[in-house]
């Protein structure tokens, strides 16, 4: 019988760490109570998240930390009490712990900590009482006799992690870079979504009960010389560096006002000073999180970084751009979206506007060519059409800063190709740009997709449908060469398995069988644009144009093979959908 999951109380649960907390809790199966003070509502943001967490099945309790009484109805109710208020508020878990106390129903407590050990910090004159703080409330907590769980993750990734550990940057440098001390003194890097992970999995664990859990994955513990070296193998460029004596920076905390001196004062405790990693983690007091948790996957320092590639998009309202955009912002790029005027605040593409401005896309005015450079990643998504009098512009100035670029295809592979006129010369206009790239030594990724599911996969190729067919099916050729369709489970024959629609429909289909002979003829005497779909057709169904070739892998690499880990949607899920 499974063992019955502690009921957690998260205080501070509309906060950035909190409403994760929260969020993971619940997910985890434990009954989950938030503390909602009254003023939160007033905030459309939190408004959101406490829409969210009560929808997603928690308890939301009203109160405060300067409520006693509300902290002890709310403490009443749980087993284990999660703080994550922000540093200014880490005294006000006083009344917390003294309702606590008076419950006496709490089997652990974790309080807002989510950083280095206070009691291991080495800069007690410099840091405000910001460790000290948090060192008084261990205290009063063990002199309460109340049982805890003390989470050390050292830093959040997101924080200056993203400038390369430079004071008032916010991305990371291209040119020079300081180093402080020698360089040499290692700090360790947490992403929040693990700092969370790691926490929820002690809630129900002997092992971390009185314990100080300590955060120190291998591939996040990094010296600033270690960083900087796999900084630069990213931009295969090799930066200035600018050492800074602890005396120098020492002179500059002192100089700088608070709090505008903060970073620099974690930069002194963690990498000059040595307060992640001098000392060694005590059984008697403490365990390392990836050791206890060793299924628990965590990003790492390498992972972080290529996060920081901005990355540049041109169509990026289109069809296939917006879904490319939206992926980039959510694998953590900044990400600029290249637009006209008209676009930006016209009426046509509002709605996706509103999404990136929503997600916090940077958008360019297509006139603004100077800021073109501030990005390193390139991805140009345009309708066809275009691609001629566009991507011939770009191709000349893209490699004065880009580390890649990836052109405007997301189709057939445009150099194995055997269509038909007009869309045999647009092909060879996609080839040459790819021609352009590599004159120019362009780095490049190309991507060939192939057939998207949302074309032809809806009629199951039928020419001029709206519909998958109920009675008769036109079958193209023999209907033995292949297509791909991305978001596919397998290569289907040219049928589109209609064996498998067939059995989705409970119904054999009539099958009529038109000769290459035939679609070429039908072809020639339809105008244009209309003959588009049988000329796609033609190329993929009848010449094999997706699949008549091994992938080399001197050029070539299969995708689901290098990211085996990405699910995609099958054909026979993507059938099912049309029923």
């Amino acid at each position: 019988m499974e063992k019955k999951k502690s009921k957690v109380l998260i205080i501070g649960g509309t906060g950035s760490l909190g409403f994760h907390l929260a969020q993971l809790s619940l997910q985890s199966s434990h009954p989950t109570f938030v503390l909602i003070r009254g003023s939160s509502s007033d905030d459309t943001t939190r408004q959101q998240k406490i829409h969210s967490l009560s929808t997603a099945g928690a308890t939301l309790l009203k109160g405060s930390l300067e409520d006693e009484k509300s902290l002890i109805e709310a403490v009443k109710q749980v087993d284990v009490v999660i703080c994550a208020v922000p540093s200014k508020q880490v005294l006000h878990q006083k009344l917390l712990i003294r309702a606590i106390k008076q419950a006496g129903c709490i089997k652990r407590f974790i309080p807002s900590e989510f950083g280095a050990d206070p009691d291991r910090s080495q800069i007690s004159d410099l840091d405000h009482n910001f460790y000290s703080r948090r060192s008084e409330i261990r205290r009063l907590i063990e002199t309460e006799g109340i049982p805890y769980t003390y989470i050390c993750c050292n830093l959040f990734m997101r924080y200056l992690l993203p400038s390369l550990v430079q004071p008032g940057l916010n991305t990371p440098p291209r040119d020079r870079v300081m180093i402080f001390g020698d360089g040499n003194t290692k700090g360790v890097f947490v992403k929040d979504s693990d700092v969370v992970a790691f926490t929820i999995s002690t809630l129900d664990d002997p092992r971390t009960l009185n314990k100080v859990l300590y955060l120190r994955p291998l591939g996040n513990i990094y010296s600033m010389n270690e960083l900087v070296d796999a900084w630069e193998s990213k931009i295969a460029k090799k930066l200035e560096k600018i050492y800074v004596s602890e005396e120098e920076l020492l002179k500059k905390i002192k100089e700088t006002p608070y709090p505008d001196n903060m970073e620099m004062i974690f930069v002194y405790s963690i990498f000059i000073k040595g307060d992640h990693t001098y000392f060694d983690v005590e059984s008697s007091g403490g365990v390392e999180g990836t050791k206890l948790y060793p299924h628990l996957k965590y990003t790492t320092v390498s992972q972080y970084l290529d996060t920081l590639f901005k990355i540049l998009f041109i169509g990026g309202t289109g069809y296939i751009g917006k879904y490319i955009v939206e992926a980039s912002v959510l694998a953590g790029h900044p990400t600029f979206v290249l637009v006209r005027e008209s676009t930006l605040h016209g009426d046509s593409r509002a709605p996706v506007i509103g999404t990136f401005k929503s997600l916090g896309v940077d958008f360019i005015i297509v006139s603004d060519s100077s800021s073109v450079s501030i990005t390193e990643g390139y991805i140009d998504a345009i309708s066809w059409i275009l691609v001629d009098s566009m991507n011939q512009y770009i191709v000349l100035k893209v490699h004065l800063c880009y580390q890649r670029f990836f052109p405007s295809e997301f189709g057939n592979d445009v150099d194995r190709v055997h269509a038909v006129e007009p869309v045999k010369t647009a092909f060879a206009i996609k080839a040459n740009i790819r021609r352009a790239v590599e004159a120019e030594g362009i780095p490049y990724t190309y991507v060939s997709s192939n057939f998207f599911s949302g074309y032809f996969l809806p009629t199951l190729a039928q020419p001029g449908a709206s519909a998958p067919p109920r009675d008769k099916v036109i079958i193209l050729g023999d209907g033995n060469p292949k297509g791909k369709l991305p978001n596919s489970e397998a290569v289907g024959k040219y049928l589109l398995n209609e064996h498998a629609w067939e059995s989705k429909i409970a119904k054999k289909l009539e099958k009529i069988y038109v000769s290459e002979e035939e679609l070429l003829k039908k072809i020639k005497e339809t105008p244009y644009p209309d003959n588009m779909e049988m000329i796609f057709i033609y190329s993929i169904l009848i010449k094999g144009d997706h699949t008549y070739f091994d992938v080399e892998s001197s050029s070539g690499a299969a995708g689901t093979k290098l990211y085996p880990f990405l699910k995609y949607t099958t054909i026979s899920q993507y059938l099912d959908t049309l029923l």
